[in-house]
């Protein structure tokens, strides 16, 4: 340090404190022996620690700007942030130095003499290989041991791909992750590619914030394999796990297409050729069945197992017996964002807990790629198992980015996180809610629900959605989807830029009224139920309702469908019917096409056409708008100059 030119990562004192680990030759290996600036730091650089082992550097762009050339990118020196940088220093001899602060301790893999001997020198500085061969000798034995994935890998000769050359990145499978894999052939070759990232290094924390993907060595064998890396947080801030996915592309008959999640249980162990990840479970191997997936010990659902085991053991049972199961399974961090209380008073109630989880089940086989193909059009929707309740999806396409799919059920909102985790009898996908516990406002739904966006916008003139936010007052709001006001829009062209250019208030709380009743919560169970006293009003069964602005019907149909049939006789059909429910209003009438989205005070239903008339804007409504108030100016003007011309003329 006093005489040569060097580059140093020196650690605060707080990652001196956190590291629990060998101090063993530490110092050296956060050292190199040319001196760099962040801005100039190469991809690789060696250490003075012996055998000279690699440190990696990761630069992330971050936006902001570069002040002193620098912190426009987040730095990484393998798992360490540079939180300082650019101190420059020079030796006695006149040797320029540079050091940067960084925010971890840098570990090397370090061989230890163990009983059979010392360490051959060819084991100092592992690559990937010698650290499958020897994991005794870097202290990966007991809950770390990996000798049962090294004799598969030597089995099918394939250790030469674990000394590849360059920079790559490696998940290896502890033995308890290969346990419950009773047929070990199906670990094979390409699902041994599949464990490997080339020409990449990918450590931990260089992965937060972003949704990545990296090609497998997979690749190689015509299989799509893509690799990406996930942060998780559990009950508390510092409970943070990582994930790894495996997800088959393009597979083939030996490898099902969909996800594989597992956890690295170690992580971050730099080698000669790239770093290394410790995971519990392999890659490219689906699960037994729903259920085993779901019992993961410190699995990403594990509160959602324990709610199911605790409160509902006979769902567990259908999740291992039955077939083409989807679950929507809420993660560990979609329960911190619940209310507690809440979720506890529908636990203790068997009906409505079992209503609850059968809610996150539809009794079907559903991919992502369906849900995608399908939502093309506005509403793409499905039964659950909880009688009467579905779920409708939503897709967001933004511009040059992975598309983000959201779900509705029993209004919540909940994206999927991690889509297709395939298993034996079905298909999991995280989701980011737990469903069925509304949170929201009526206000706060419109504000967030993306196919009701055109009715928030419109409600927020003259402040009238502000009410909706109230939880001391009920709400049953029939909310127009966008679709309904496109239609608006198509039809009745000048009244629709009327209402959204935002100088005609009163019209819009006018046709908005129609659509509400305040005071009460009105399922479409309730509102059915209200047909009990009804008039016959041309051979269908209606009941007004009284709105805020005036009374619509409420109408039930019962539709059928004739569809094709088993039977060996081709003109033989079966019919099967469903109830569709509309509103209707001056012989408009508008389907519900999303009934019962819950919130905190009150329903909404959202309906796919808009109870209005060109009338309703063309006609003053008594309110005061550029249009009326013009028209009052010119009528007065007339009157003044008619006034005026009499007088001469008397």
């Amino acid at each position: 340090m006093k005489t040569q030119s060097v580059t140093a990562f020196i650690p605060t004192n707080d990652a001196i404190k956190q590291y629990d680990g060998s101090t063993e030759k530490l110092f050296l290996y956060h050292i190199a022996n040319i001196p760099y600036k962040a801005q100039d730091l190469p991809d690789d650089l060696n250490t003075q620690l012996t055998g000279n082992p690699r440190l990696y550097v990761t630069r992330i762009a971050n936006g902001k700007p570069s002040i002193s050339g620098w912190e426009n990118f987040d730095f990484y020196i393998n798992n360490a942030k540079i939180t300082s940088a650019n101190h420059i220093a020079q030796s006695e001899d006149g040797h320029e130095q540079v050091f940067h602060v960084i925010d971890q301790v840098i570990a090397p893999t370090i061989a230890k003499p163990v009983a059979e001997g010392s360490v051959p020198p060819a084991y100092l500085n592992p690559d990937a290989r010698k650290l499958l061969e020897k994991p005794n000798f870097y202290g990966l034995v007991d809950e770390f041991s990996i000798t049962d994935f090294e004799k598969r890998v030597n089995d099918l000769s394939l250790l030469h791909t674990f000394a590849m050359t360059g920079k790559n990145t490696f998940f290896i499978p502890i033995n308890q992750a290969l346990n419950p894999v009773r047929n070990k052939d199906l670990i094979d070759k390409h699902v041994i590619h599949g464990h490997i990232v080339p020409k990449e290094v990918i450590f931990t924390r260089t992965v937060e914030g972003t949704s990545n993907r990296s090609m497998s060595l997979a690749f190689t064998d015509n299989l799509k394999v893509l690799i990406n890396m996930e942060k998780v947080t559990g009950q508390t801030e510092d409970d943070i796990a990582y994930y790894v996915e495996s997800r088959t592309v393009s597979g083939d008959k030996s490898h099902t297409p969909g996800t594989v999640v597992a956890r690295i249980v170690k992580g971050n162990i730099p080698v000669k050729n790239g770093v290394v990840h410790l995971i519990d479970r392999p890659l490219m191997v689906v699960a037994s069945s729903i259920i085993s997936y779901l019992q993961e010990v410190k699995g990403q659902l594990s509160s959602f197992q324990k709610l199911m085991k605790e409160y509902n053991p006979d769902m567990a049972n259908t999740l291992v017996v039955e077939k083409d199961l989807t679950l929507f399974a809420p993660s560990n961090e979609a329960f911190k964002m619940v209310n507690e209380d809440r979720l506890n008073e529908i636990a203790l109630n068997k009906d409505k807990i079992s209503k609850l989880l059968n809610l996150h089940i539809i009794n079907r086989h559903l991919t992502i790629d369906e849900v995608l193909e399908r939502s093309t059009k506005e509403i793409f929707q499905e039964e659950t198992r909880s009688f009467g309740r579905k779920l409708y999806f939503a897709v967001n396409k933004p511009h040059g980015a992975v598309p983000i799919v959201s779900l509705e059920g029993g209004g919540v909102n909940a994206t999927i996180t991690t889509p297709d985790i395939i298993t034996n009898n079905g298909v999991i996908h995280i989701i980011n809610r737990i469903l069925g516990i509304p949170s929201q406002t009526v206000y706060e739904k419109l504000s967030t629900d993306p196919m009701l966006s055109s009715t928030f916008n419109l409600s927020l003139q003259e402040g009238w959605n502000e009410r909706l936010n109230s939880r001391d007052e009920k709400f049953t709001l029939f909310v127009p989807s966008n679709g309904a006001w496109e239609q608006i829009h198509r039809t009745l062209p000048s009244a629709y830029k009327k209402l959204f250019m935002g100088e005609f208030p009163y019209h819009v709380r006018y046709i908005l009224e129609r659509h509400m009743i305040v005071g009460h919560d009105f399922s479409l169970e309730d509102l059915a139920a209200l047909t009990s006293n009804t008039t016959q009003r041309g051979g269908v069964n209606s009941e007004r309702l009284q709105m805020t602005r005036g009374k619509i019907y409420f109408q039930a149909r019962v539709k059928s469908k004739v569809g094709e049939t088993t039977s060996s006789t081709e003109s033989d059909t079966e019919t099967s019917s469903s109830t569709e429910y509309y509103i209707e209003w001056n012989g408009i009438s508008a389907r519900v096409i999303r009934p019962d989205v819950e919130c905190v005070n009150g329903v909404v239903h959202v309906v796919d056409r808009v109870l209005m008339l060109n009338r309703d804007v063309t006609v003053s409504g008594g309110g005061s708008t550029t249009s009326s108030v013009t028209g009052m100016a010119a009528l007065l003007s007339t009157l003044i100059t008619l006034a005026f011309a009499r007088a001469l003329h008397h």
